[in-house]
């Protein structure tokens, strides 16, 4: 009896799913696109816009950062990971800056060991994202992505002792500005490294 309701009820839509299998080939909705970049590509929006589009990257920030500066429609890929390293270690040696003068200030001394020990970690990152743009400069993309993501995780060590902490409100978005920016360094250095 059940013989008779499965020859009856499945067997006619085998002959459907095999025709459905070879006309939608699996690989085409399982595999992502993914696109090759080489450093003499020009820059444009199109391009700005593909690259803030990587996981990990917080497009909106990203793009307006690049957006903002017309200096960034001016350059080839190679440039642009250049630039965005330099603008990174510009923010990340005021960032340190006023770190130390909130270690220096502050009434709380728990707050300002967490300070100092940030002190310490802008230090470490500012090495690596220096590192980074050595790296970069040598075309060694690789080595520049991961100095650049050692980078970032300092800033990450430092914005963990400072949570929940009584910071002045601009303190907390400055250095999740600068761990944005050294995600966007890593990754643009990682695809070139690809």
């Amino acid at each position: 009896m059940a013989f008779s309701w499965v020859t009856r009820n499945v067997f006619p839509i085998i002959p459907l799913v095999i025709v459905l299998l070879s006309i939608t080939p699996l690989s085409s909705s399982i595999a992502p696109s993914s696109s090759h970049f080489s450093p003499t590509d020009k820059v444009t929006k199109a391009l700005v816009d593909q690259l803030c589009s990587q996981p990990s990257i917080y497009k909106h920030f990203c793009v307006a950062w690049l957006n903002s500066d017309p200096k960034t429609f001016t350059l080839d890929l190679r440039g642009l990971v250049g630039m965005v390293i330099q603008k990174t270690e510009a923010l990340g040696y005021k960032n340190l800056e006023m770190t130390k003068d909130l270690a220096r200030t502050t009434n709380d001394p728990d707050l300002a060991h967490s300070y100092e020990s940030c002190v310490t970690y802008y230090k470490l990152s500012i090495r690596s994202i220096k590192g980074a743009e050595s790296f970069a400069s040598t075309g060694n993309y690789r080595e520049a992505s991961n100095a650049a993501f050692n980078a970032s995780n300092s800033i990450s060590t430092c914005e963990g002792l400072l949570e929940g902490k009584r910071t002045p409100p601009y303190v907390y978005p400055r250095n999740y500005m600068f761990e944005r920016m050294c995600d966007i360094d890593n990754v643009f250095a990682h695809l070139l490294a690809l």
